[in-house]
């Protein structure tokens, strides 16, 4: 089946999964949090998704062996097993480990998916293009979400995002395996001697924590100290998702070359910073409509960013560097959230944001001494 043919059934998987995601996913945190997990649980769900990207690297070398398309295909087919049996405790605990199972199945579909639309569209604006789809739906499943969850239960919108991950698992079955036959760079041995690389990685381990230093403190502060509801927190996560793919779009249009990249960084850095900024000084509910497109705006430059580096950079496979970056976002996971914990237990929810924005605010100024790095080393 030729590329452009193959397009609607990438329509229909990204809608599926993006709207999955905004059913159950995005209210991981804040269902946790109602079944009245601690302040640790909390930070352990949101490291989960984190913590599982550890196991990137052999998700990129069975792509070598079995191809993107059936390891793609098992993993959603896994996670929403996963979602639908988790829904049906009401223990925190046992609810966070079935979300740390989801994790770990749905983290092949992270590592893979930029490689499918490498090798099977050869054309980086797909990327981009899907996600905006993706995003659509996303948005319009947050906002139905939390109403649902006001009026029924979480469970119901649980059991949908399972079904519809099975329908974007089937919608792949016409792809290629999407083989690369062409021998690139080992990634992980190359970073061992790559200046750049290793910069790229130190920005993003510094940036990173204070990203997953906020994840407790969110929920927390929109459930505890605010007294949000779901209808309310899931018309911010629609804010957050509709300024992402309104983002998402022109970081990809202003991405030519690699350097760019460094640029897009910077800017997603900033608007993560004075999301920080917006929460700890928030008192009512509209502030975090403001913090929650703030929000859209920066993970859309870091998302898109290291996607379109992937592909763009020659030397490596790309799924090597996207496991690249999950690893380590992996490796953030494992202390970045529970830090967070610990601050807010010792200082309070607010002495959070300032010292996780501060951190991220610092990467923004050091990008700015790697753009040459990365122009000399992939560009020359």
């Amino acid at each position: 089946m030729k590329a452009r043919e193959l397009l609607k059934f990438e329509f229909i998987s990204q809608v599926s999964i993006g709207t999955a995601e905004g059913l159950a996913e995005a209210f991981f945190e804040v269902i946790a949090t109602r079944l009245g997990a601690s302040t640790f649980l909390i930070g352990l769900i949101g490291s989960a998704a984190y913590v599982s990207n550890i196991l990137s690297p052999l998700w990129a070398r069975l792509s070598n062996r079995a191809g993107a398309k059936r390891p793609v295909i098992g993993s959603l087919l896994l996670a929403s097993v996963f979602l639908i049996t988790g829904a049906l405790f009401k223990n925190p605990l046992i609810f966070a480990l079935f979300v740390f199972f989801y994790f770990i199945a749905y983290g092949v579909r992270e590592v893979l998916y930029p490689a499918i639309v490498e090798r099977v569209y050869e054309d980086p604006s797909v990327l981009s293009h899907s996600e905006v789809a993706f995003t659509i739906a996303y948005t319009i499943a947050t906002l139905i979400a939390g109403y649902i969850m006001d009026l029924w239960s979480y469970r119901v919108t649980f059991a949908i995002a399972a079904l519809l991950l099975v329908v974007a698992a089937l919608s792949r079955i016409p792809f290629p395996d999407a083989r690369e036959d062409e021998e690139k760079t080992d990634v992980l041995e190359a970073i061992k001697s790559d200046r750049t690389l290793q910069m790229m990685v130190a920005l993003f381990m510094i940036s990173g924590t204070g990203m997953l230093m906020m994840l407790p403190a969110i929920p927390i502060l929109e459930v505890r100290h605010l007294n949000l509801s779901n209808t309310q927190i899931g018309l911010a996560l629609a804010v957050e998702s509709v300024s992402y793919a309104l983002f998402v779009e022109l970081w990809g249009k202003s991405i030519s070359r690699p350097s760019h990249v460094v640029r897009v960084f910077q800017a997603g850095f900033l608007a993560i910073g004075g999301m920080a900024v917006v929460y700890y000084l928030s008192r009512s509910f509209y502030p975090v409509l403001l913090a929650s497109f703030l929000c859209g705006v920066g993970g859309s430059a870091v998302s898109i960013g290291w996607q379109v580096f992937a592909m763009s950079v020659p030397d490596y496979r790309t799924e090597e560097l996207s496991a690249l970056h999950l690893t380590t976002c992996g490796i953030r996971g494992l202390y970045a959230p529970l830090l967070g914990s610990l601050v807010i237990e010792l200082f309070g929810v607010r002495a959070d944001f300032v010292i996780a924005g501060s951190l991220v605010l610092i990467s923004a100024l050091l990008a700015e001494r790697i753009k040459k790095s990365v122009r000399e080393s992939f560009e020359l």
